[in-house]
């Protein structure tokens, strides 16, 4: 018995032995461990120190390209000048007197007077022998206003001998002074004015010799002309033959004519060519 209890006793021993061994084995592992964590905490803050570096970085590239956005900004200041400049189109020249100006242009053909044979005559006459008469009729259509006619004539034909044959040509009488056209007026000419107009006077003969040409109106604005010829194959006072009648309506063209062209006082003012 005693030497089991003595068995007993060195086994717990050396448990005990074993126990104290171990421990002290586990002490050095765990005095390692803080060096381990320490240097777990270096690589810690090494890499929060990059990361510091990296945040640093993108504020810089966010710097410069606010620079950047403050430097587009420029050019808008240079664009300022430019449109404080459009007023000077808006300043308006005073209007001058006017030169010229297009008109309305109508050449009417007449035929007045009376036409014979004659034995000084080499081929055949300007016309036949007969009476002639030439009527213009001239309406004024537009309602804005009494509107200015002139007229001038072109003889080609005068007291019954040609003036204006080729290759002679005929120049135009001046300008007359015009007459005010009342809206929807008409007017007309005939034989006996385009006599005043072309042998101021003098009284027209009867029977008026022949004459020929072109009685030229001018208007600022356009107008209705026709003109009516008739001619008979007998002289006055005989007993007449077969009568011709003949109505053109007469086109009128735009032409341009200074002002130095028409008697002084009379050039009409720009408001009457206005939508012309």
């Amino acid at each position: 018995m005693l030497r089991n209890r003595w068995s007993i006793s060195i086994v717990a021993l050396i448990f005990i032995g074993a126990l104290v061994a171990l421990g002290a084995a586990i002490r050095p592992t765990a005095a390692a461990r803080p060096s381990f964590q320490d240097a777990t905490s270096t690589a810690t803050e090494t890499t929060t120190s990059e990361i510091t570096s990296t945040a640093t970085l993108t504020a810089t590239e966010v710097t410069e390209t606010a620079t950047e956005a403050t430097v587009t900004d420029t050019p808008t200041a240079v664009v300022t000048p430019t449109e404080t400049a459009i007023p000077t189109a808006t300043v308006t020249p005073t209007p001058g007197p006017i030169t010229r100006a297009r008109f309305w242009s109508f050449a009417v053909k007449f035929v007045c007077g009376e036409a014979s044979a004659s034995s000084t005559d080499v081929g055949e006459p300007s016309l036949r022998p007969g009476s002639y008469a030439t009527e213009i009729n001239v309406h004024n259509p537009n309602y804005r206003g009494p509107v200015p006619v002139f007229k001038k004539a072109v003889l080609l034909i005068d007291n019954g001998a040609p003036v204006g044959r080729a290759p002679a040509t005929a120049a135009p009488g001046a300008i007359g002074t015009p007459i005010a056209l009342d809206d929807d007026a008409a007017t007309l000419e005939d034989c006996t004015s385009i006599w005043e107009l072309t042998h101021p006077g003098t009284t027209p003969p009867t029977p008026l010799p022949l004459t020929v040409g072109y009685l030229v109106l001018l208007s600022p604005r356009d107008l209705d002309v026709v003109s009516v010829t008739t001619a008979s194959s007998a002289a006055v006072g005989q007993t007449p033959g077969a009568i011709t009648l003949d109505t053109v309506v007469v086109e009128g063209k735009r032409v341009t004519i200074p002002a130095s062209a028409f008697p002084q006082g009379t050039f009409p003012s720009a408001e009457e060519f206005a939508a012309q």
